[in-house]
């Protein structure tokens, strides 16, 4: 299976990071990459304040957006949280992002249900299904 997308440690660190400060609340946020590669983490809000779904304001994603491209990068991917289940994308999940944001974006889900040890997966999100990704981290 080929890489669908390049990240250094910090930005699983930080999407790590932003689950576990959420919880019990699922958490949001985008990728942006330059040259192909993830550039940053951008945490957003989600405006459903839920353990069980999530959703970005298209307000703060149009802001978001601006800011990324003039910034030169561009958004290329999302994460979300799973505080009390394995981190696969859900039915609620897939309905949502499916429609607008499938391939080439991929979607990482980051489980926390055992704080201890956070469970990161990538996923494509296309057509109602679900389709596991390779993802490299590089130092």
């Amino acid at each position: 299976m080929p890489v669908a997308i390049r990240l250094r440690r910090e930005h699983v660190d930080a999407m790590i990071a932003h689950a576990l400060e959420d919880a019990p609340q699922e958490c949001c946020g985008v990728l942006a990459t330059k040259d192909g590669v993830v550039d940053s983490v951008n945490r957003a809000r989600n405006v459903e304040a839920s353990p069980y779904r999530f959703k970005i304001d298209p307000l703060e994603y149009a802001k978001l957006e601006r800011g990324l491209d003039e910034a030169g990068a561009t958004p290329a991917g999302f994460y979300h949280s799973h505080t009390g289940s394995d981190p696969i994308p859900s039915p609620t999940d897939i309905r949502m992002m499916a429609t607008f944001f499938g391939p080439p974006f991929v979607h990482f889900v980051i489980g926390v249900k055992d704080r201890e040890k956070p469970e990161v997966r990538c996923w494509y999100i296309q057509d109602g299904d679900k389709a596991e990704q390779q993802f490299e981290i590089i130092e």
